[in-house]
């Protein structure tokens, strides 16, 4: 079968490049002949916005003035450390060119519905693309470009939300009434697809955890960098909890601190902390299977401190937000007690080591329903 994925690419994040991978690496694996859509999200520097691109939920001032700083402030950050940041950039690209198979680029949303597509299948890759909050149209993402009569499947798709907003419901029902088979990526939205719908959704595990820590192993990759006996701090945005934490692991067990980060504030000053920025995910990779223990507030992070069989701590904020993704995933695999809320008192050092031995057993359990899930839905 050939078969087009579209999912969100090309935007210099560790956990949505190699989500993508992923997919692509395990339908070729299946022997279909798999291709990513190259359609650039909305917060590439190159997506060309259309009048095509109006966003489906009507934001307010503030959210709109966010939306458009966003790529500015990006920028602005870019050139406190410029030659980071291109190489950063350089790595990322080469991790493409090597590892994934992409169709001709479309830059915005009248060149990808004016597209000829010959793909058997499409597929809807995960991460949160069927956000309603997305500053821009989502209807790719719901496959609304494919062409009447193919066959439309969608994989460890995130709403990113706990509810869709009521003026969103009608136009969610038409879209996902079209698929033959959708896979989600966390359990709140299992319900949330049946209850709009009427379709059976079914939780799958996320693209990555498909893989297993030896098929990362042959992606992975990098010079010059720590190859044991350092904590690895991988932060979405930059938390002072996770520092102190961080130290405090590393001086019970002697470990040096590595951080992956896109700038090394707030914590340049510290000698001590080996801030590495111009990491590509080969480099990602490399450090997660290295580690001898983790720190992140990232569900990729997560996901691949598991997967690599990391001792680690996830943190989450202490206020109101959307976790359910990795709340999900350490439920799901009987570990929630290694999650952790942003401020709470430290954990006891004896709470540091990790028995993966009943975690792998549940993981390769989950992997193996959401492969068999991915084939029959494929094989129809």
């Amino acid at each position: 079968m050939k078969i087009g994925i579209i999912t969100i690419l090309k935007v210099n994040n560790y956990g949505a490049e190699l989500q993508a991978y992923a997919t692509q690496a395990f339908l070729k694996a299946l022997g279909h002949d798999a291709e990513i859509i190259d359609y650039l999200f909305y917060k590439n520097p190159h997506h060309k916005r259309t009048a095509l691109s109006s966003p489906i939920f009507r934001f307010n001032a503030k959210k709109k003035v966010a939306e458009f700083l966003y790529p500015l402030i990006g920028k602005i950050k870019s050139l406190t450390n410029r030659a980071k940041a291109k190489e950063r950039e350089r790595k990322f690209e080469s991790f493409h060119e090597a590892h994934t198979s992409l169709s001709q680029t479309y830059r915005s949303l009248d060149e990808l519905y004016g597209a000829d597509f010959d793909y058997d299948i499409f597929l809807t890759g995960s991460d949160q693309v069927w956000n309603p909050g997305i500053y821009s149209s989502i209807a790719p993402y719901f496959l609304d470009f494919a062409p009447d009569g193919k066959r439309r499947i969608a994989y460890a798709a995130s709403f990113g939300v706990s509810a869709i907003p009521q003026n969103c419901i009608d136009r969610y029902k038409t879209y996902l009434q079209k698929y033959s088979a959708i896979g989600v990526r966390e359990n709140d939205a299992v319900e949330i697809v049946n209850s709009i719908s009427g379709q059976q959704a079914q939780w799958v595990l996320d693209p990555t955890l498909l893989l297993t820590a030896d098929d990362w192993r042959k992606v992975a990759g990098a010079t010059d960098l720590p190859s044991d006996d350092f904590v690895l701090v991988y932060e979405l945005t930059p938390c002072s909890y996770i520092m102190e934490l961080s130290r405090f692991i590393a001086r019970k067990r002697n470990l040096k601190i590595v951080r992956i980060c896109k700038d090394a504030s707030p914590v340049e000053k510290d000698t001590s902390i080996l801030n590495i920025t111009d990491a590509g995910p080969a480099e990602f990779l490399y450090l997660f299977d290295k580690a001898s223990f983790v720190v992140t507030n990232s569900f990729h992070g997560t996901a691949f401190s598991i997967n690599f069989n990391k001792p680690f701590f996830t943190v989450l904020p202490n206020r109101k937000q959307n976790n359910s993704r990795q709340r999900s995933l350490l439920n799901l695999l009987g570990i929630s007690d290694r999650c952790l809320i942003e401020g709470c008192e430290f954990p006891a050092e004896t709470s540091f080591e990790l028995d993966f031995s009943p975690v792998n057993r549940a993981l390769n359990a989950e992997r193996e329903n959401s492969r068999n899930f991915l084939a029959r839905s494929i094989n129809g």
